[in-house]
This record gives C-alpha cells, sequence and structure tokens, in this order.
C-alpha cells in the first residue's frame, strides 16, 4: 500500500498535471470503488467542476473542487492514475473510471483489486465526519507529549500503534520497519514500556526516512507507481525492511521476518531491543 511518502508524490505529480483542468465527464466502468452515493449522482455532481487544489493528510488525497465540492481518493492497494493528452482507444483491464477534461486530455484511475475508495464531500465538513476526522496528526505535526500519553496505558506492540491511522497518520508498514530500526527498538516492544525520548526518537526517525523517500519519488517494493507509471528509489535505501536484506547492515547478524498485527515484519534481534 502506498504510505505518506508515495500519497505525497502522486498528489505533486496530479497538481503538476491536471491543476486548474474543468472535468466535463466522469465515465465509470466499475462502480464498486464510488462509495456512499450512486455512480449516476458522482458523474452529474463532478461534471463541470474545476479542480482548484490537490492535496493529502496522510494516505487520503483530497481533490479540491469548484463550488466547494471535496473529492476524496485512497489508493489502498492497487490503486493508480495515469493521465492522457490523447487517451488510448484500448481499454485497460483495470481501469476503474476516466475523467475528461474540457481540452480532452484524461485522467485514468486503474485499481487492479478494487479496493480504493472515492467518497464525495464539501469544503465545511471534509475534515469533520469520516473518514479525515477519525485520522491522528501526520509525524511532522505531531504533539510528542500528547502522544505519549495515549500510549502509556497500550499494551499493544508499538508497531500495532504506528499503523493505526488514527494514533499517526501515514505511517504503513515500510516505514515503520524503517523508523524502529533506526530508533534500535523492537517491533513488538509494548507501547506502554518506552519512555518519551524513544517515542520523540521514533518520530523523529520516522519523519527523516519518509521525508527522504518522498525525495526520491517513494518506494517501489511491489507494484507502486506514481503518475504515468513512475516508480520510486527509495527501495535503495532500505535498512531493514526487504527480503533481499538477509544480514543487518549495522552488526552483521541474520535479520528475521516475523508477522505483527498480520503484517510481515523485519528487524535485526540483536540490533533492537524489546522493552
Amino acid at each position: 500500500m502506498p504510505e505518506l511518502p508515495e500519497v505525497r508524490v502522486v498528489v505533486k505529480a496530479l497538481n503538476n498535471t491536471i491543476l486548474n483542468k474543468k472535468i466535463t465527464n466522469l465515465i465509470i466502468y466499475k462502480p464498486k470503488i464510488f462509495k456512499e452515493f450512486s455512480p449516476q449522482y458522482f458523474i452529474s455532481i463532478l461534471r463541470d467542476k474545476k479542480i482548484e487544489k490537490i492535496d493529502n493528510i496522510g494516505k487520503h488525497i483530497i481533490f479540491f473542487l469548484s463550488e466547494k465540492l471535496v473529492l476524496l481518493s485512497h489508493l489502498r492497494m492497487e490503486g493508480k492514475y495515469r493521465y492522457y493528452l490523447n487517451p488510448p482507444k484500448e481499454i485497460d483491464k483495470h481501469l476503474v473510471a476516466r475523467f475528461v477534461f474540457s481540452d480532452n486530455s484524461e485522467l485514468h484511475f486503474l485499481d487492479k483489486r478494487l479496493f480504493g475508495t472515492y467518497m464525495l464531500r464539501n469544503l465545511e465538513n471534509y475534515n469533520k465526519i469520516p473518514p479525515i476526522s477519525l485520522l491522528g496528526p501526520e509525524p511532522k505535526d505531531i504533539d510528542i507529549e500528547a502522544l505519549f500519553k495515549k500510549i502509556k496505558n497500550s499494551k499493544m506492540p508499538i508497531k500495532t500503534k504506528l499503523l493505526d491511522q488514527s494514533f499517526v497518520a501515514g505511517i504503513g508498514n515500510i516505514y515503520a520497519d524503517e523508523a524502529l530500526f533506526a530508533s534500535k527498538i523492537h517491533p513488538l516492544s509494548k507501547a506502554s514500556d518506552l519512555s518519551l525520548e524513544q517515542l520523540k526518537d521514533i518520530i523523529k526517525n520516522a519523519n527523516e526516512i519518509m521525508e527522504k523517500s518522498y525525495e526520491l519519488g517513494g518506494t517501489t517494493l511491489f507494484s507502486y507507481e506514481s503518475l504515468n507509471k513512475q516508480e520510486g528509489k527509495y527501495q535503495d535505501f532500505l535498512n531493514i525492511h526487504s527480503d533481499t536484506i538477509k544480514k543487518c547492515k549495522v552488526c552483521g547478524q541474520k535479520t528475521l521476518k516475523l508477522k505483527v498485527n498480520q503484517r510481515g515484519t523485519y528487524v535485526c534481534p540483536n540490533c533492537q531491543k524489546v522493552y
């Protein structure tokens, strides 16, 4: 699943490509991912709307449209955007929807597994109701002391807490592993057993790692691509989260892969202490 750096990369590419374009039509091939309203309603309300701004909160892409309309997009596991000045005649088998613009260019959304979502909101309520209202702060915006108070009674593993989007928005499996490795903390450590300084270290490392990943276009391990099949490069700088890393880059000991919160988790049992 694309995490915060990857979503930011997609948002940047979309801003550079479709900002200020006017939607003249929406063609929906697979209505499953259009939530809460009928496909016909999405088509009618999005027609003739101008894209005024594109941003993100956590992993959610937010299209701010004219007439105070907001379109929320979540890529989930396999969601991808393609932009065409001259759209192809052949339809991709994973094509979910086509946004047709007034200049006849098109933005296509593809989703192999159909886990992605589209939701409609308005400017007044988009951040006051779910799903956005359920999100915690992004790492760069965190009040560490307030966050520390939230974990003091939690018996969950720290990695489980980092993956909880209501706790911290934007951190996923890759960057949770990388931040914990950089902080020398085992992912199975109980959140309540960590000190304030350790939590500060985890969030600081997560911030730095994700910022570098963003600068390099994100991490492409399986299928992530930004706009128009652009792959990331941060996978070349991963320190722990990879099947190809058999030995710890710090101590040389064998790394382990285990399950935390049903997610494949990479750890150096020598460098990362269980608290």
